[in-house]
């Protein structure tokens, strides 16, 4: 049921990621809704199939992007595994866990995306870009963290509700 789940919820994300947030840069970086939900969505522990949501994610991403496809696809897959061993380690603070996961999957990712364009001979100034789009991007991703996942823990309770003990 998981990924019957998650298959309309990536891919809605992945258009809103597209049509509305794309839309929205501060200088030239955006921020990275995917990224957030998924790393949200790892933090909590009914999902379970979310190594799956991440690789749909990351497909669909790379489709739609300028990166090759597996960028996306090791980067959220990446920023999930991170998550996870982050949920067993520092399991008192999820805030704290949500935060670290964010910097560290926007800074991993972005900085992937920046090496596949330059291997595809794209003419950008390694400066230019950390300045102009990679910290702007972060900035963003860690700014809009903490309100994600509150609407991703809200709306896990609701979809997976805490089994009553008998």
């Amino acid at each position: 049921m998981g990924i019957l789940l998650g298959l309309p919820i990536v891919i809605l994300l992945t258009i809103f990621q597209s049509v509305v947030v794309s839309n929205i840069p501060l200088l030239h970086g955006t921020a990275d809704l995917v990224l957030l939900v998924l790393a949200a969505l790892a933090l909590q522990e009914r999902i379970s199939t979310i190594y799956e949501w991440a690789v749909m994610a990351g497909i669909l991403m790379g489709l739609v992007s300028a990166v090759p496809w597996f960028i996306p696809v090791f980067g959220y897959v990446g920023t999930v595994a991170f998550a996870r061993f982050l949920k067993r380690q520092v399991w008192q603070t999820p805030v704290l866990a949500m935060l670290l996961t964010t910097l560290s999957g926007s800074v991993v990712m972005l900085g992937m995306q920046m090496l596949a364009l330059q291997a595809q001979e794209v003419p950008i100034s390694i400066v230019e870009s950390i300045d102009l789009v990679i910290l702007p991007a972060v900035f963003l991703n860690v700014l809009l963290a903490l309100p994600v996942y509150a609407l991703t823990v809200d709306l896990t309770r609701s979809v997976y509700p805490e089994e009553v003990e008998v």
